[in-house]
């Protein structure tokens, strides 16, 4: 059995939204930071590293649609960049947060550079952890006709209950990191309770296949909102074992670092994930950042 479902629930751009805070543990020195998974991430993803920036400021996790304890994706309803923004606001409101360091992963940077772009004055810095690098997004079929396929496909595999039997294998694909000594009972019992549903599943192929449409949404804020006034970090992950894959895979992250005007890092050694393999690194950039 899981252990008691730590936060609560509350709604969030029209959905229940599981939320976890982590209070200070000594005197409080600094801005929050709201930490966001990427694609098939939950909340426990981030333990290690909620646990270490929450010696001296609040940490705020939240699963979206789908995911961790949220309630599922409503029936019809497409994420879109809009709705992840509108998300992070409610949670700013709720919990009485003025201005937060938000930390997107992967696909998360397209929801957290909206966000500091569209609320500059709630943003206190973004940090990005590999992010999705989209300047010119493939050509997609017309809106209605994709998202009638869309919906129909994520339908199909609700109806034949799917998930139960590909949803662990997604997530061993997308996610095979492990923090520093393993994964805790809790994280395993967790993860046994949430990975094997529909709704999990249903929630990754959701945000999988409107990748593209979102990835022109946020070129479209980029339009509307050119300036960026809060500091930026951008991490790549690097195994430690060269190769030509590592080495595009930094060039990328470093263009979109300065894109953003920000600051480039590297984390070492780390898959994708490397807020769960060196939760210390990621905590370490959230801080610089938050100084700068």
């Amino acid at each position: 059995m899981p252990p008691p479902a730590p936060g609560d629930s509350i709604e969030l751009a029209g959905v229940r939204t599981h939320i976890v805070v982590d209070e200070p543990r000594r005197t409080e020195d600094g801005v929050p930071a709201v930490l966001s998974s990427g694609l098939a991430g939950n909340w426990f993803d981030w333990d290690h590293c909620a646990a270490l920036l929450a010696l001296r400021r609040r940490v705020v996790r939240l699963d979206r649609p789908g995911y961790g304890l949220s309630d599922p994706w409503p029936n019809d309803v497409l994420p879109t960049i809009d709705a992840e923004v509108r998300r992070f606001a409610g949670l700013l409101d709720h919990l009485e947060i003025e201005r937060a360091v938000l930390v997107g992963h992967s696909m998360a940077s397209f929801y957290v550079e909206a966000f500091a772009r569209i609320h500059p004055d709630r943003t206190a810095g973004i940090v990005v952890l590999d992010g999705s690098v989209e300047d010119t997004p493939h050509p997609v079929l017309p809106e209605r006709t994709r998202s009638r396929l869309v919906l129909g496909g994520v339908g199909t595999t609700a109806r034949l209950r799917l998930g139960r039997l590909a949803a662990p294998a997604v997530r061993k694909v997308l996610i095979h990191s492990a923090p520093p000594g393993g994964f805790t009972e809790g994280q395993r019992a967790w993860y046994r309770q949430i990975v094997p549903t529909d709704r999990y599943m249903v929630a990754a192929l959701l945000e999988n296949a409107q990748y593209p449409i979102m990835a022109r949404e946020l070129l479209a804020v980029r339009e509307r909102y050119p300036r960026l006034t809060a500091p930026v970090t951008v991490a790549a992950a690097f195994s430690g074992r060269p190769s030509p894959w590592a080495a595009h895979w930094s060039t990328v992250q470093r263009r979109y670092a300065a894109r953003l005007s920000g600051e480039f890092a590297v984390v070492s050694p780390a898959g994708h994930h490397m807020m769960i393999d060196q939760p210390g690194q990621v905590a370490a950039l959230v801080e610089r950042v938050r100084r700068r």
